[in-house]
């Protein structure tokens, strides 16, 4: 198998191009209908002056406020320290490679525990931290000539986790573009953080009886899941993508269509599909791993990086995601006979709309 290879392609919900599956489907009203929907929902809250007291009594936008300077500093962080490995791949230095490419891994823990980080501010700290590994090591296995200082800064806030000196390029910048992706991620942030606030929290704090927890959670997590896959993967990866010219705005393919969950963890991310196909699976294959290991290890891997995302955001070591996601693959085995029939994609949804709250409502009580 070849490495993941990035081309002109458009992002398949971009309403904002002409060229998308949603613009040339004949469901395309569909999209601006929920979408007003959730900013006349907004305009109703504001109207009777409720969305001020809903996200001021909200302990976990309470504390996104708190923690907001510091997310800053992390996320320039973020943008810096890898020029630390830039400069030690240039010259040669192998040892302080491995140290610089480790080091934030302790760093993020210390961080998060010394200032108390909230669930989602911790969560961010843990992202960044993944994502600058991720950057770093496909820079280092795929550089074979050097970079200018703009050009790895370039590469660091392109939406791929590859490295590649010759990327698929737009020839300009749609300033109207980048202003609509700019008032969708406000719109999005609002809508999810209302969604936390008004729905999630009471969910939560309402009830310790785990079975109602689940149920309560159901529809507001599905709200949640669906608002943060167009805040991230429509809107901010599209926004990067234009600002740096990036040709390929393929950042998922059609998940909702999966019949099973391999078919799932192949559509849902393909930004991290890549760097996990690439770099983990091929290596793996080249070393001689068997097939079905090499799957099963790449799959390990993913749930590590997870697991570091929750470590961060909880401030505590409970691997039930871990769990959950390593379980997955003897289920994916065992069902592979649903694939591409009605039965998958109805036990898909089925279990992707109770799995979440099951896991969420399992931390809550932990």
């Amino acid at each position: 198998m070849k490495p993941y290879n990035y081309q002109h392609r458009v992002s398949q919900l971009d309403d904002m191009d002409d060229h998308s599956v949603l613009s040339k489907s004949k469901f395309h009203g569909f999209y601006y209908y929920v979408h007003m929907l959730g900013i006349y929902y907004l305009i109703d809250l504001m109207y009777f002056n409720q969305l001020g007291t809903i996200l001021a009594n909200s302990p976990t936008i309470s504390a996104v406020k708190r923690d907001g300077i510091l997310m800053i500093i992390w996320a320039v962080y973020s943008f810096t320290y890898p020029y630390t490995v830039y400069f030690s791949h240039k010259f040669g230095y192998k040892i302080l490679l491995l140290f610089f490419i480790s080091l934030p891994f302790i760093i993020f823990p210390w961080f998060t525990i010394k200032y108390q980080l909230g669930f989602i501010p911790g969560a961010f700290v843990g992202a960044m931290a993944c994502i600058g590994f991720m950057k770093e090591v496909s820079y280092i296995k795929h550089c074979k000539q050097p970079i200018s200082l703009w050009q790895f800064f370039i590469y660091m806030i392109t939406p791929a986790l590859v490295f590649y000196h010759d990327y698929p390029k737009t020839k300009k910048i749609r300033i109207i573009y980048c202003l609509a992706k700019l008032f969708n991620i406000a719109y999005f942030d609002i809508l999810g953080a209302v969604i936390i606030a008004n729905h999630i929290e009471p969910a939560i704090i309402g009830t310790s009886d785990q079975i109602l927890q689940t149920i309560l959670l159901l529809f507001p997590l599905a709200a949640f899941w669906m608002v943060l896959f167009f805040l991230t993967f429509e809107n901010i990866l599209n926004l990067l993508a234009e600002i740096t010219y990036f040709g390929d705005r393929e950042f998922y393919h059609d998940w909702w269509n999966a019949t099973t969950f391999e078919e799932f963890n192949a559509k849902w991310n393909t930004v991290v599909y890549a760097f996990l196909h690439t770099h983990v699976y091929l290596q793996l294959q080249e070393w001689k791993v068997p097939r079905i290991w090499s799957k099963v290890l790449t799959f390990a891997f993913s749930a590590l990086l997870h697991e570091i995302i929750l470590i961060a955001a909880l401030r505590q070591f409970t691997p039930f995601m871990t769990f959950i996601m390593l379980l997955q693959v003897p289920v994916m085995m065992a069902l592979r006979f649903l694939k591409n029939t009605r039965i998958g994609l109805i036990y898909f949804w089925f279990s992707l709309l109770h799995g979440v709250p099951i896991i969420v409502s399992y931390y809550v009580l932990v």
